[in-house]
């Protein structure tokens, strides 16, 4: 199976848990150069498409991993037929705390609305008994200041941390790595999106046999009509539009 496919022009690197949280260890282990990942989902490929800028962060990534099971259905059907399921940041969040809290790794959470990345570091800290976690930041919901940002540089690069896990949401927490790769001395940021909140229980996820199924998009629209009708009816409509459209181009290319 190959490493990675191209969905619309985003690469997806095919990992699973396994590997996944081996390739984290390996950039933690080998000092690379500060880095990032991506989960993506069906609304992170629509919002590449409408940003070139954002694609190229998508593909800058360490990793780039498939958080939706509807991207392990497209990546299926073009022809990576070995990819099994999805990586959801959630639940890779945890089994990478879960496989690694007795290790030396050091974190830190940014994000969330305010009190939550605190509240974690207390959930975290009693699940998994000695794991270090030097750090904790919820940052305001407007753009920060010159001064304000390097504050928290600052705070972050004096905390020593090894990972800084990211809970921002989708695509604000894409843009805030790119633009901190290069002002923090940390070996990785990992945008999880709404998993600070799915695991301090400020946020329901949906039953296992939606996530399985493709269906927690439906789960998340019912629990948040106003805010997610856009995203999912509108979004997914779309998607669907451009991969046709790829599917009937690239048809036409073989065909000349």
């Amino acid at each position: 199976m190959k490493d990675t496919i191209e969905i619309l022009g985003v690469r997806v690197n095919l990992e699973d848990y396994d590997s996944s949280i081996e390739k984290v260890e390996e950039h933690i282990n080998n000092e690379y150069p500060t880095g990032y990942v991506t989960l993506m989902c069906a609304d992170s490929l629509v919002n590449a498409q409408k940003s070139r800028f954002l694609k190229e962060i998508s593909n800058k990534s360490y990793l780039s991993l498939p958080d939706g099971i509807p991207l392990v259905w497209i990546a299926r059907s073009k022809g990576a037929k070995k990819i099994k399921t999805n990586t959801r940041g959630t639940a890779f969040m945890f089994k990478f705390f879960e496989r690694t809290f007795q290790k030396k790794y050091t974190h830190f959470f940014y994000g969330g609305k305010q009190g939550v990345a605190e509240q974690l570091k207390r959930v975290f800290e009693t699940k998994f008994s000695g794991v270090k976690i030097v750090g904790t930041y919820c940052s305001p919901f407007r753009k920060l200041t010159e001064a304000e940002d390097s504050r928290i540089c600052e705070m972050i690069n004096s905390s020593g941390t090894d990972i800084v896990w990211v809970g921002l949401g989708a695509p604000k927490q894409e843009y805030w790595m790119n633009e901190h790769k290069d002002k923090l001395n940390v070996s990785l940021m990992i945008g999880v999106g709404a998993a600070f909140d799915f695991h301090t229980g400020n946020a329901k996820e949906a039953p296992s046999w939606m996530q399985s199924n493709g269906l927690e998009w439906v789960f998340r629209l019912l629990t948040e009509p106003r805010r997610l009708w856009r995203r999912y009816l509108i979004g997914n409509s779309l998607l669907i539009y451009w991969l046709i459209k790829e599917k009937f181009n690239n048809q036409r290319e073989v065909k000349k």
